[in-house]
């Protein structure tokens, strides 16, 4: 009996979707070859989240905390390989709690009515529910991103008057400026990865033009390389 009982465990639920979400994790990370691929690995494990079973054995926790890490390193692992960034990372947020919230009920639903008469109501809608809005605004963010970072021919470049708050020192090809501007009535701070001879004859408290791509959505942003940028 004890032996069926470990070949239960092995084969339950969560392991299953576990070993399923590191797969996921390494294809995305190694084998993938498109954003899209990665983005939509990363989608199929925000999914698999109202399935789990949340129980209270420290060991099935565990697993519950690996799944999440596993979403967490495919999405630095997508956002560091984009070609393109936001000027304001924050622009994003409201419409993707907008849409995530509806997106979370809607799958949390599915998992409800498919396994209708072993579902624990309290922790899938009071638990797992709050977590898949976050997982869902998370998702949809990228998404957003993506959708909004494509170029617009014939488009023109949205020029922001900004001053130059801090200089940060050169460090390993990487010359960083921090600007101040505002934006749409609210004042912004962001850090920008700038070419070697602007970031030489600049000093604190210089203004200086921030042309950036106007963007879909209509969300300034920019090539992180930096040759796309100055040519």
């Amino acid at each position: 009996m004890r032996t069926i009982k470990k070949f239960r465990l092995l084969f339950s639920r969560n392991y299953v979707f576990i070993a399923i979400a590191v797969l996921i994790t390494l294809y995305g990370i190694f084998w993938a070859r498109s954003h899209s691929e990665r983005v939509y690995s990363i989608g199929a494990m925000i999914i698999l989240i109202p399935f789990l079973e949340m129980r209270g054995q420290e060991r099935v926790m565990q697993l519950f905390v690996i799944f999440f890490v596993c979403i967490q390193v495919s999405s630095i692992a997508l956002f560091d390989r984009l070609p393109y960034q936001l000027l304001i990372s924050s622009q994003p947020f409201w419409t993707a709690v907008k849409k995530g919230i509806p997106t979370a009920f809607i799958i949390c639903a599915m998992a409800h009515l498919f396994f209708w008469r072993k579902t624990d109501l309290f922790k899938l809608y009071g638990i797992q529910f709050p977590i898949m809005i976050i997982a869902c605004t998370w998702y949809i963010r990228m998404l957003l991103i993506m959708a909004n970072c494509q170029h617009i021919p014939n488009a023109k470049a949205v020029r922001i008057p900004a001053i130059v708050i801090q200089k940060c020192p050169a460090c390993c090809d990487l010359y960083e400026l921090w600007f101040s501007f505002n934006y749409e009535g609210e004042e912004e701070k962001v850090s920008i990865n700038v070419n070697p001879q602007l970031h030489e004859q600049t000093n604190e408290g210089d203004s200086l033009i921030l042309q950036m791509h106007p963007g879909r959505f209509g969300w300034p942003w920019y090539h992180k390389d930096i040759k796309r940028r100055y040519r």
